[in-house]
């Protein structure tokens, strides 16, 4: 009789299940490799044309909300086409999207950003080191290199931009921030636009530098669009935001309330005095008439 014995090699189950993992090692690796491209193109885009005004992690801002975990709060069609598109969306009353505007009165620019931006933009918000974002806010006191006297001077124009552009104190205050002297006074700049004291603390030192870099809102694009600010010029105006916001320069409204309160006091003296001028004028000789026709003094 003869006996057939099983070799102890390994059965053609496991050997096709080998194969296939070794065969699916490549193609996953691909994806990863093209998953972490996406998620790279995707922070790029963002530091670029968003982190102006928005953190993540760092809370909501003065120009926009927060997105660390965007992509979980919102659905991912609707991100998709306010991203790409904010401007239709609010036009078309969308009411997430009126909330949005009525909270932080400013609307969100078209970037004309296209689908595969989004894609990125979209891929790197979803990331979870992104999503789990702690990230703190840069303290004031941070320095950006450039020299902040210097960016004193190109913001309220003492000295001209490179290539031409105009500078911040026509659109932009400081909170009465004594800039250039007793020549500007405590008017801080114009109201235009919003105002700078904590712009630095609001964005910090990466928000900061990327708007100078890129100054892409609507209202500053044809101005800047041909007049890009040089880089030692984006320092230089870094610095000097960086120290007006550690400086913590007191507000003007207490000197202008004060200011308001002596005019509205002396204005009604001034009728106080005038209209018992008046009142004598007028009363003195009724009460003349009176004692001639016999009456009595009232």
């Amino acid at each position: 009789m003869f006996s057939v014995r099983r070799g102890n090699g390994p059965s053609p189950g496991a050997v096709l299940i080998v194969a296939l993992v070794w065969l699916a090692v490549p193609v996953l690796s691909a994806g990863a490799a093209a998953q972490d491209a996406l998620v790279a193109q995707g922070k790029q885009l963002f530091e670029q044309k968003c982190s102006g005004c928005h953190g993540l992690g760092s809370g909501d801002r003065p120009t926009g909300p927060d997105l660390a975990g965007i992509t979980e709060k919102a659905e991912p069609d609707w991100l998709a086409r306010f991203i790409r598109e904010p401007d239709k969306v609010i036009a078309s009353g969308d009411p997430t999207a009126t909330a949005l505007l009525a909270k932080f009165h400013l609307a969100m620019p078209n970037l004309g950003l296209s689908a595969a931006e989004v894609d990125a933009l979209l891929a790197y918000l979803s990331a979870p080191k992104v999503h789990a974002s702690s990230e703190a806010p840069v303290p004031a006191s941070a320095g950006t290199g450039g020299d902040a006297a210097r960016g004193e001077a190109l913001f309220i124009g003492a000295v001209a931009m490179t290539n031409g552009g105009a500078p911040c104190l026509g659109c932009h205050g400081l909170g009465g921030h004594g800039l250039g002297g007793a020549d500007l006074g405590m008017a801080g700049g114009a109201s235009y636009g919003p105002d700078l004291t904590t712009m630095y603390r609001d964005f910090g030192a990466d928000g900061v530098a990327s708007t100078l870099a890129d100054l892409s809102f609507p209202s500053m694009t044809p101005i800047f669009a041909k007049h890009p600010l040089t880089e030692q010029e984006q320092a230089d105006l870094g610095a000097f935001l960086a120290r007006v916001d550690a400086a913590a320069a007191p507000q003007i409204v207490a000197p202008l309330a004060w200011q308001v309160g002596i005019v509205v006091v002396a204005f009604f003296a001034l009728l106080a005095v005038l209209g018992w001028r008046r009142l004598q004028g007028v009363r003195l000789p009724l009460l003349e008439q009176v004692k001639k026709q016999g009456g009595h003094r009232a």
